[in-house]
């Protein structure tokens, strides 16, 4: 799912018409819709087949998510080991089969928004648009957790974008508290 700014940006479109010219030949394979009076475009049944794809988007409320992870894999000049979706996974302590209350302990597990590596640093990204300031301390809260493991193993940085300078302070003062490396920026600060 992208804006046709988007696919300016990746192919060096040149200008908006000319963008719109190359999405017109694209149209048997595209579906097309507005969102924040932009146009946005997603692939069809077809352009899934043509590219061999299995996963299908759709118009919904993820979309913004969808575009605002787009804003900042732009804002990153567009890394090439960029992953969506990407999960750390905690080990629970062992505990030599022993149930606790009738139940086993599983492994900890918090997926990142997306996630890219750049001299020697993996960036874990994060897009809050409309999580809850509650959800979103529990989720700062298990990064601190999860970030203990990973620093074993490389070295982490969380960058948090979200909508408004005041949700910026929240995320700022909670990663400071919890000791974590990383930045937060508001949108409006990476277009």
């Amino acid at each position: 799912m992208a804006k046709i700014r988007h696919l300016q940006l990746t192919h060096d479109l040149k200008s908006y018409s000319n963008a719109c010219r190359v999405v017109k030949q694209l149209s048997p394979y595209i579906n097309e819709t507005m969102f924040d009076r932009e146009k946005v475009l997603y692939l069809n049944k077809e352009g899934r087949e043509l590219i061999g794809s299995t996963r299908e988007m759709k118009k919904n409320s993820l979309m913004e998510h969808t575009l605002l992870g787009n804003e900042v894999y732009f804002h990153f000049n567009c890394p090439v080991d960029w992953k969506t979706e990407y999960t750390i996974e905690k080990e629970p302590l062992n505990t030599r089969g022993i149930l606790f209350g009738g139940m086993s302990l599983v492994k900890q597990k918090i997926v990142a928004d997306a996630c890219f590596t750049r001299n020697g640093y993996l960036h874990l990204i994060e897009v809050d648009n409309t999580r809850s300031m509650i959800d979103n301390r529990k989720k700062i809260d298990s990064y601190a957790d999860m970030l203990v493991e990973l620093k074993k193993r490389t070295a982490p940085i969380l960058c948090v974008f979200t909508t408004n300078k005041e949700r910026k302070r929240k995320f700022e003062d909670w990663m400071k508290k919890k000791n974590i490396r990383g930045e937060v920026k508001t949108f409006e600060e990476i277009k």
